[in-house]
């Protein structure tokens, strides 16, 4: 024999010799056993996507991730380029097509993907009605949304980079102003299906190859499916039909399967990454919602009742709520506390410090860019008994008052931006103080407004129009004041809350007829929160400026604020109301082209 086979290989050349040995070679190695270690170098990780496409009349109009019971979709879009995916993490292994044979070619075994919901059984009169509910659905978020986005855009208007937290709010302002834009294409597009078109629909998987098992490359390609194994496993294939250079599987489809039957199946894959020191950043979902972000052991009885699985949110953290809701910011044993913003569809924008779950309040950080003013009436003349002028060459803010003291950030010093004068109470009370403080404030160049003392003994009516005989309005002074400030014995005896809001727009709306422009409402935050609520015909169409002598600022869209009765200025005796304007130079100049007086 061996004879023989010497013979034969004289007669051959050189170079058909060493491919013959070299396939006795190869051949011998894919029949060894495959190692371990070769089963660990040819598994990497794949990511399943898989989403529906809705037609009508054979062309795409609408995408979506997945659905629930209630067959509401999620995730959906109008452009295919921004198709939101329902995604899985899952194992494979890099496997030869045809046994004994070095048949990669980018070749894969992993899992199948999960069944398409019943949705995809549905005939076209079905699917119809779907895309109707879906279309409504999304219409009455799209108004969620769009209150969102209002709220948010206003504190982003009223707030800039200096302010804590304005960052955060700022960069959620933009993810809902993109859901917003999203949601108005998806309404659009549904509305304008035609009533005679066919609705098609159909289940999308898509596969990518990430990276190998320990690493060694990214890879990221796109596979598309080649044959499906009973609904459990499935062989898919790059889309160029190539295998990493560093490849060389030996493994078959069979052995691949069985190498997956080992590994856990993907729904049951939940990693979580560890952040800060007795920490992590988790899912956690209980009956009101979902959070993800920074987690701790569960201790406190009262919160495990929550349902959170033995951890609940402690440091920073979100909270996507089923009502739509969101919150931002730090917890501690599963309650809000210290800083973060919630936002509603139907609520407003909570932003600034918060204890065990309930809003305090926003504290401003008090410095030079802001705008500040200050009010003026006979007591800043008069004083146990003693009468002073102001120097209004000295005019200077040297103390926002005792309560704003702690958000002071450098020395206070600021100029005065705006005067308000009490001119008038009632029907016959002038102070005898306006018209020359008028005149100077005026000649200073400073900003000057006029504000009326409401009294309940006399009708709105008649107040406004003593106040309009006895002010003065010229040309680029600020747009007049109605001050609000009766006890509740004075409410009950006028008639009540609704007689008192009746007289207080009567005003508003009479100053309004004869200035042109829209006054302010100023009022205590008490006041406000008692009697405010309801009045949305003044709150509605008139701009507030509240006083509340505290760290937090007034829960209210807010014109300005009164921030101290115990303020101090260079050039006026004794205390002095210190007030500042809700937001920046540009708003700031913005309000001074629309609410000054214009001749």
């Amino acid at each position: 024999m061996w004879r023989l086979f010497r013979r034969a290989m004289r007669h051959k050349r050189p170079a058909i010799i060493v491919g013959d040995v070299m396939l006795v070679l190869l051949l011998a190695w894919q029949l060894m056993p495959v190692s371990q270690r070769e089963v660990d170098r040819d598994r990497l990780d794949m990511k399943i996507e898989t989403y529906y496409e809705v037609t009508a009349d054979g062309h795409p109009v609408f995408f979506f991730a997945d659905i629930n019971d209630t067959m509401e979709a999620s995730g959906g879009s109008v452009c295919a380029d921004t198709i939101t995916t329902h995604n899985i993490d899952a194992p494979g292994f890099w496997v030869n097509k045809i046994p004994l044979v070095p048949s990669c070619m980018g070749h894969i075994v992993t899992f199948a993907p999960p069944k398409p919901k019943s949705i995809v059984k549905m005939d076209s009169a079905q699917l119809r009605h779907f895309v109707i509910m879906q279309m409504i659905r999304s219409d009455n978020r799209l108004a969620g949304l769009q209150r969102m986005r209002n709220e948010l855009h206003y504190y982003v208007r009223k707030h800039d980079i200096a302010d804590y937290g304005y960052g955060q709010i700022a960069k959620f302002s933009s993810v809902i102003d993109k859901q917003v834009d999203s949601l108005e294409r998806i309404v659009d597009t549904l509305q304008n299906i035609s009533p005679k078109a066919r609705i098609g629909i159909r289940f999308v998987t898509r596969y990518a190859a990430l990276k190998t098992a320990d690493g060694h490359d990214t890879i990221n390609r796109r596979c598309r499916i080649v044959e499906d194994y009973h609904g459990q496993f499935c062989l898919v294939r790059t889309l160029s039909g190539t295998t990493p250079l560093f490849v060389a599987p030996r493994m078959s489809i069979t052995r691949g399967m069985e190498e997956l039957l080992k590994l856990p199946a993907p729904d049951e894959r939940r990693p979580t990454k560890t952040s800060h020191k007795g920490t992590v950043d988790k899912m956690v979902i209980d009956s009101v919602g979902t959070y993800v972000g920074q987690v701790a052991a569960d201790t406190a009885q009262s919160v495990r009742k929550r349902g959170s699985g033995g951890l609940v949110p402690s440091g920073l953290g979100k909270m996507f709520y089923d009502d739509g809701s969101y919150y931002e910011g730090y917890w501690e044993r599963g309650l809000r506390n210290g800083f973060g913003f919630y936002v509603s569809p139907s609520d407003y924008l909570q932003a600034g410090t918060w204890k065990n779950n309930v809003f305090k309040g926003e504290r401003l950080t008090y410095n030079a860019n802001r705008i500040y003013g200050i009010d003026l009436s006979r007591h800043q003349h008069e004083h146990d008994g003693k009468k002073y002028d102001i120097d209004w060459s000295r005019l200077r803010i040297t103390s926002l008052g005792s309560a704003a003291k702690d958000n002071v950030r450098g020395k206070v010093d600021y100029p005065v931006s705006f005067i308000y004068i009490k001119s008038t109470e009632g029907c016959t009370v002038l102070n005898s103080y306006y018209y020359a403080d008028y005149a100077m404030a005026r000649s200073k160049g400073v900003r000057v407004g006029s504000y009326h003392f409401f009294s309940t003994t006399s009708s709105g009516y008649d107040q406004a129009m003593a106040f309009l005989r006895k002010s003065r309005f010229s040309d680029g002074d600020l747009t007049p004041v109605l001050d609000v400030e009766p006890t509740d014995a004075q409410v009950e005896k006028m008639g009540g809350s609704g007689v008192l809001l009746s007289n207080v727009a009567r005003w508003l709306e009479t100053v309004y007829k004869h200035t042109g422009q829209r006054p302010i409402l100023y009022v205590g935050q008490t006041f406000a929160h008692k009697y405010l609520h309801d009045a949305t015909a003044i709150t509605g169409n008139y701009l507030v400026w509240v006083a509340r002598y505290s760290e937090y600022m007034p829960t209210l869209k807010l014109a300005m604020w009164q921030l101290a009765p115990d303020g101090r200025v260079d050039g006026i005796h004794g205390n002095v109301d210190i007030n500042v304007f809700s937001g920046y130079r540009q708003e700031y100049d913005d309000f001074l082209r629309s609410h000054t007086i214009r001749k």
